[in-house]
């Protein structure tokens, strides 16, 4: 269907431009989100992914990755872009909060105490992937939050597969160090078990 979809826009159908847009919008805004924190500049990276896709439309390659996959390369590139010249100041998960993005688990309401511990644990895991260098950080985003695969990853980062993979490693070993031992544990894993 997004075959079929991207062959009619090449061919002009404003509808079918429209329909592609709608249908990757929000995984593609959801993605910037998480990697400049700022929801006015996830939506000024998303509009741009979008305006620079359309108009190179022509060069997407299905055989290469899914069209998906591809404007989440595209995003991942503005987004870097304006961290380059805004030199971001990562934001807490409160600001994420306010900002509209929600936690995804939806535990029941009934259940307040394991809620506030969710959201406990939620905030400690943002708040220590803030001090992971911004390299392995963007890293852990799109591999973990973005379900990029390793050669996605390496594409999205303009890097070799090996580089992708040793900046997730290296993310995850200083998260469980910053995250310590006892957390660790909580969250199901020990740190000596991490790669």
């Amino acid at each position: 269907m997004t075959q079929d979809l991207i062959e009619r826009a090449l061919a002009g159908d404003d509808a079918a431009a429209h329909k592609l847009h709608e249908t990757h919008y929000a995984a593609v805004l959801r993605l910037a989100l998480l990697l400049l924190q700022n929801l006015q500049d996830a939506e000024d990276a998303t509009q741009n992914a979008f305006i620079y896709a359309f108009q190179h439309l022509d060069q997407y390659d299905p055989e290469r990755a899914a069209f998906a996959t591809w404007l989440k390369v595209i995003v991942t590139s503005r987004c870097r872009d304006l961290q380059r010249r805004r030199r971001f100041q990562w934001l807490s998960l409160q600001d994420l909060l306010d900002a509209g993005r929600e936690p995804e688990d939806e535990t029941p309401a009934h259940q307040p105490d394991v809620v506030l511990e969710l959201v406990g644990v939620q905030q400690m895991v943002w708040e220590a992937l803030k001090q992971v260098p911004r390299k392995s950080r963007q890293a852990l985003i799109l591999r973990y939050f973005g379900s990029l695969s390793y050669p996605e990853l390496a594409q999205a980062l303009g890097c070799p597969v090996s580089t992708a993979k040793s900046r997730v490693a290296y993310g995850l070993r200083t998260l469980a160090r910053l995250l310590g031992q006892e957390t660790s544990v909580a969250m199901g894993y020990r740190v000596e078990d991490v790669p």
